[in-house]
């Protein structure tokens, strides 16, 4: 395993935590598809690996750091999108409510 990939690796633990933390101590849970939340992290490391912030991949960076800070997951957005339609806009995040949906 090369360097990058050890990095990336041991920021998708770290983000894991954070994560999980959170999901803890806060009214919403992650997402109970593991594919869904382990597509996301992996978004999340990359993209601390790049910017050095773990921004929600599912949104623009503008570079811009005012802008961007509402973007570190979970991101500000997360709260309202989760009280509209059970879950945020990376299906990350999940109300208690949620269940899984037939594809």
């Amino acid at each position: 395993m090369n360097d990058n990939n050890k990095q990336k690796e041991q920021e998708e633990i770290e983000i894991r935590k954070v994560l999980n933390n959170y999901a803890t101590h806060s009214p919403y849970r992650l997402n109970p598809d593991t594919k869904i939340v382990d597509r996301v992290v992996k978004g999340l490391a990359m993209r601390k690996m790049k910017y050095g912030y773990a921004y929600c991949p599912c949104r623009l960076v503008m570079g811009d750091a005012e802008k961007d800070k509402k973007i570190i997951c979970p991101c500000v957005y997360h709260v309202e999108e989760i009280a509209r339609d059970e879950e945020c806009h990376c299906n990350l995040f999940v109300s208690a409510r949620y269940q899984i949906k037939d594809t």
